[in-house]
């Protein structure tokens, strides 16, 4: 897998990407508190209440990351032909 300098532009000059970053953060802590919680409860709803919160914050955590990739003028994922999406 590639690795890639998310920070190559100059964050300190762009509100908008120091917003992104903030947010990024900002979810990466709210991912951790989730699966902090997934690991405490017992009730099966709760459980299922967990799964959902941290599906949510994976799925925000990604659009977050692909904003700041495109914005870095990253190519963000390619489909292959089996329709999977892979980060390029």
């Amino acid at each position: 897998m590639r690795k890639v300098n998310l920070l190559r532009c100059d964050v300190a000059r762009d509100a908008s990407m120091q917003d992104l970053f903030s947010e990024l953060s900002d979810t990466r802590v709210a991912l951790s508190q989730a699966y902090a919680r997934f690991n405490a409860v017992c009730a099966p709803e709760l459980v299922d209440a967990c799964v959902y919160e941290i599906n949510a914050e994976l799925s925000r955590y990604d659009y977050l990351l692909r904003q700041i990739k495109e914005r870095n003028g990253e190519a963000v994922y390619k489909t292959c032909s089996e329709g999977v999406a892979k980060w390029g």
